[in-house]
């Protein structure tokens, strides 16, 4: 039989309107590592066209199954690399009118934001909670994991605006490749996938307005530099070099004082006490 990529029927699709609002989810990677792709997008199905290679309504910017049509990447990921990704097209959707490459931010692939072990930022050994959240005209893209967080933007996503207007299905994969470069090298060489046999993508959920700031641990003190880090693991400043992105929570401020200059202003404290540390 033909593998479906998605239901036979048009009128079995839900279309996310996204514009203005955050989506979240929560990933536990289960061991996956280089050569493998934890797929979370939007598509724009059904597509307009007659059905595709699977006999199924799916389209992506690159017509997998034969079928073109704008596709947001959320998260294609492993424990190396997260890339977030717009592949905008104009109509009528093809070949020639989809950006195939599409343009967005990558995390980890040697550095310190994300990857294997609590040297990083996010330790991908870990579940975590990844947070896209669509602002006019750009997208805020993050990941939190306890007191940890990191973060980048894409500046502009213009190019899939008119796609997220009129709704677009929210779609999940995850295979395997020696072809997964793209994703993942360096440091990843061709060597064969070893995928697990499974991976877990749980707590989905879309919010009104922006990914909000991890919640701060109890108990800090109102007064001088944010006191004690004994709530929070601190290990992955490494003196200091990862303390470039204040992500506003509490163990920032509490990890990453003592490596600011004098009169600097750390964002929980100035949303929480308004002290200057």
């Amino acid at each position: 039989t033909e593998k479906q990529h998605s239901s036979p029927d048009r009128g079995d699709f839900h279309q996310l309107e996204l514009l203005g609002k955050t989506i979240n989810v929560t990933i536990d990677l289960n061991g996956a590592s280089c050569g493998c792709n934890v797929a979370f997008y939007l598509v724009s199905m059904p597509n307009a066209g007659a059905p595709g290679a699977g006999n199924d309504w799916y389209c992506d910017a690159n017509g997998v199954g034969g079928n073109w049509c704008p596709e947001v990447d959320l998260v294609e990921v492993n424990q190396i690399s997260w890339h977030a990704t717009m592949h905008g097209c104009s109509k009528p959707y093809s070949s020639g009118s989809c950006d195939h490459g599409g343009y967005g931010v990558r995390f980890g692939q040697g550095h310190n934001d994300f990857g294997i072990g609590s040297d990083f930022a996010i330790d991908t050994t870990k579940p975590f909670v990844a947070s896209l959240s669509f602002t006019d005209p750009g997208v805020a893209v993050s990941a939190h994991q306890g007191g940890r967080s990191t973060a980048q933007h894409i500046q502009d996503a213009s190019n899939v605006r008119d796609a997220l207007n009129e709704g677009m299905v929210l779609t999940m994969s995850y295979w395997g490749s020696s072809s997964m470069g793209w994703l993942d090298s360096p440091p990843c060489s061709s060597d064969p996938a070893q995928c697990p046999a499974s991976v877990t993508l749980s707590d989905i959920s879309v919010s009104s307005g922006s990914s909000p700031s991890p919640s701060p641990a109890p108990g800090p003190s109102p007064s001088g530099c944010p006191g004690s880090s004994s709530a929070c693991d601190c290990a992955w400043t490494q003196s200091g070099a990862k303390c470039g992105l204040d992500d506003g929570s509490e163990c920032f401020c509490r990890c990453c004082c003592p490596f600011k200059e004098s009169g600097y202003l750390c964002k929980w404290r100035s949303e929480f006490f308004d002290i200057v540390v």
